[in-house]
């Protein structure tokens, strides 16, 4: 709880506060929490939250980043896909860029390079009318590895600026990509049922 909070205080008509408390108490969450989650997602929906798209079915998700893998072959993110209206963990994705590549480019900053090529194939896919909980590649033969794409240097332009450019033109194609009918959460288990819980 390292967050710095303060106290403010705002005048709502009852019937909202009426209708905010009972989808708190529906939660099992205090008044005051799922007042800060409602304000949460209104910010991803505006912009001015975490990472965040909408898709063309017009669903919300939350991109959450983490580290995963950094050494002399690749530099590797994960990527979690949360849909902030059931409070899910949808899909968990890993993507990275080969270590020629990241020299080719000259990166001198390999984590920050990597991280921002993955949100911008996110993004690059959801523009693509792909639902961003759905992905899987086909670029690794292992069980359990539909999840993990890393590029390498025959697929991307000389320099980072022109895969950006690519990218936001829709100029760049990944054949390992493809969208499932089901999203990754429930590929690996999840039941159906669970979603709306």
């Amino acid at each position: 709880m390292g967050e710095k909070t303060t106290n403010i205080s705002i005048r709502i008509p009852d019937e909202y506060r009426k209708r905010l408390q009972l989808q708190a108490d529906k939660k099992a969450v205090s008044f005051n929490a799922h007042i800060l989650r409602v304000l949460e997602i209104h910010l991803m929906n505006s912009g001015f939250g975490p990472v965040s798209v909408t898709s063309a079915s017009g669903r919300l998700f939350q991109i959450r980043t983490e580290p995963y893998l950094d050494n002399v072959d690749e530099t590797t993110w994960a990527f979690f896909i949360d849909e902030p209206k059931y409070e899910k963990e949808r899909a968990y994705y890993l993507i990275g860029i080969g270590r020629t590549i990241l020299r080719d480019w000259q990166v001198k900053d390999k984590a920050t390079v990597s991280k921002e090529v993955g949100l911008a194939l996110l993004s690059y896919y959801n523009r693509k009318g792909m639902e961003i909980d759905r992905l899987a590649w086909n670029q690794y033969t292992t069980p359990d590895s539909d999840n993990r794409r890393v590029l390498q240097v025959a697929e991307v332009p000389e320099t980072l600026e022109e895969l950006f450019e690519s990218l936001m033109t829709e100029q760049w194609v990944d054949k390992y990509v493809s969208q499932d009918e089901l999203s990754q959460d429930i590929r690996r288990g999840r039941p159906e049922s669970a979603l709306y819980r």
